[in-house]
């Protein structure tokens, strides 16, 4: 990390409150191996920056978190992940300068990986991934400052977080300098589906370990 990034006060934010419906099975509940995958998600993130928050829907049924991991409701269901992002950096703003933000379906990110993100923030707004004409907002860093900017976007019902990395000054990290510490860009793969799932567990080697909760 830069000299600037090692004096900031970075803590972590990961959404799981999607309604998994091509999964058709909450993904914070798969199982991998012997933990579920927002344990996992949780864990990895936790290595690399605190306090961690959770971000889920309200009824949403949660694997048990450590007591340092702390769980914030959507205020708007469905309302789409900068809604959910901003309310994560108002729970974290008196406590962090900027926060990096994950899914729950990434559970081969490491730390390495999540560094090499916030390295790129610099003096920037938000740190980003870029993939080609595609974007990963949750591989990402947001600062605290950005509240605002988000409140913003949402009264003009922009949405996206690209709206924000378009507004904001942002620097994008490209996904060839990624391979340098993920060379099969293994952190931005999401397991959305059931074959996905199984897929993983096979190439991680837990597929005879792991109790599948479906057929």
């Amino acid at each position: 990390m830069s000299n600037s990034n090692q004096q900031m006060k970075i803590g972590g934010i990961i959404l799981c409150g999607g309604e998994s419906s091509r999964m058709n099975y909450p993904k914070a509940l798969l199982p991998v191996g012997n933990e579920f995958m927002l344990q996992r998600v949780v864990r990895i993130v936790s290595s690399v920056v605190s306090p961690v928050i959770v971000m889920s829907s309200q009824a949403q049924e949660l694997p048990e978190l450590p007591e340092s991991v702390s769980i914030a409701h959507d205020r708007e269901p469905g309302a789409g992940p900068l809604s959910v992002i901003g309310h994560g950096l108002e729970v974290l703003k008196d406590e962090c300068d900027a926060a990096y933000v994950s899914g729950c379906d990434t559970p081969l990110i490491h730390s390495e990986f999540i560094e090499m993100i916030i390295s790129r923030l610099e003096e920037n707004q938000l740190a980003m991934v870029r993939e080609g004409k595609w974007f990963h907002p949750l591989a990402a860093v947001y600062r605290t400052s950005l509240i605002g900017p988000i409140h913003r976007l949402l009264s003009e019902n922009k949405r996206r977080p690209l709206d924000l990395a378009e507004t904001e000054k942002t620097s994008f990290l490209d996904v060839e300098d990624l391979r340098e510490v993920d060379p099969h860009l293994q952190g931005l793969k999401n397991i959305n589906t059931r074959e996905q799932y199984l897929n993983l567990l096979r190439e991680m080697g837990l597929d005879t370990i792991t109790r599948v909760p479906f057929v």
